[in-house]
């Protein structure tokens, strides 16, 4: 079985065209080049893209941003046997993920784990780094085939409450796949941002899976008509507006939940306690001003599933972040062990 990849949509400039560091950190109330410090990150991808680090100090020198390199410590590879991604093919992927967790984090470290790109070596790459001393967050901006419920254990066995971040798709409603269906992971939505207005982006994956009960985090939040099913997504970040990302010598304009993913990985990295599905419900209901809540878009023509609205939704889930950085930081760790009660 092959890799389901997630869709992009770009467009080539030779200057950049998009969202930049600086307006992702005055939209979500972020800390900016202060932020992360000390902290550590992953992304798993399926592929080593030989510029990963020329890119990435490219966009790090435009947007003056700390450098990232594995000499300065703050970028590790490790290939498990993932193939160079050959001239011509698209590593948007990679290079858009930890760009933007860069970005959002700029303190932070980064661990870049490589694998092939078959089904169950990209399922269980986040099995593998999972317990990795002091590890806050693991992004994972892909969909595989089929349900996935062989690989869903390897997710649970998480000791240390890595935050899971998982793409909820480019496709709309109904078109979920896993990772991000699994209880155990986060499932980041897409929105679309205008001046001050987000509203929900038409292809941010979002719906009921018959897969997987209703957590209790979802029933005790009371997500709207679940009818006892695990509602996604979770919360999400801007995916439908283009972000400028520096893609093998020239700039590229990236949209999709791919972008909106690896926004929250980056977050993990600027607060102080885990963050778990538990916390985040627990918090938008004792917090709501963590969140910008999406009243307005929809992803498909099913009424009700298909658009955002006051509360939990099923295409933008919690909305995305507002005061959330803060209010965690605020916590008490017995105001968060008590919030992150399942």
């Amino acid at each position: 079985m092959d890799l389901a990849a997630l869709k992009h949509m770009k467009s080539a400039a030779s200057s950049p065209s998009g969202l930049t560091p600086q307006d992702l950190w005055k939209m979500y109330n972020l800390p900016g080049l202060n932020g992360g410090k000390g902290q550590l990150i992953a992304e798993v991808i399926d592929g080593a893209i030989p510029t990963m680090e020329s890119d990435l100090n490219a966009y790090s020198r435009h947007f003056g941003l700390p450098e990232c390199t594995v000499a300065s410590g703050c970028l590790t590879i490790q290939n498990q046997g993932g193939k160079h991604i050959p001239n011509g093919s698209d590593p948007a992927e990679g290079l858009l993920d930890v760009q933007l967790m860069h970005a959002v984090a700029p303190q932070a470290k980064i661990l870049l784990y490589i694998m092939n790109s078959d089904n169950t070596s990209i399922a269980k790459g986040p099995a593998d780094i999972i317990k990795t001393p002091g590890l806050k967050a693991i992004n994972m901006s892909y969909g595989f085939d089929g349900n996935g419920k062989q690989f869903e254990a390897l997710y649970n066995d998480n000791p240390n409450h890595v935050a899971l971040f998982g793409a909820s798709g480019d496709d709309g409603y109904g078109q979920i796949t896993p990772p991000s269906i699994y209880p155990g992971v986060i499932a980041v939505g897409g929105t679309v941002v205008n001046g001050t207005t987000e509203t929900a982006w038409s292809g941010s994956g979002g719906g009921l899976t018959n897969l997987y009960a209703e957590p209790a985090y979802q029933t005790k939040y009371g997500i709207p008509r679940a009818n006892g099913l695990r509602g996604n997504p979770d919360v999400a970040a801007v995916g439908g507006t283009p972000v400028a990302i520096y893609e093998l010598g020239k700039w590229q304009g990236e949209t999709g939940t791919s972008v909106s993913a690896p926004i929250w990985t980056g977050i993990a990295a600027l607060v102080n306690k885990p963050i778990t599905n538990e916390l985040l419900y627990g918090l938008a209901k004792s917090q709501p001003d963590s969140f910008n809540d999406i009243t307005s878009g929809t992803n498909g023509k099913c009424g009700f599933y298909c658009t955002a609205h006051p509360g939990y939704d099923y295409v933008t889930g919690l909305g995305t972040p507002k005061n959330f950085v803060a209010n965690v930081n605020a916590l008490t760790p017995a105001q968060a062990a008590a919030l992150s009660q399942p």
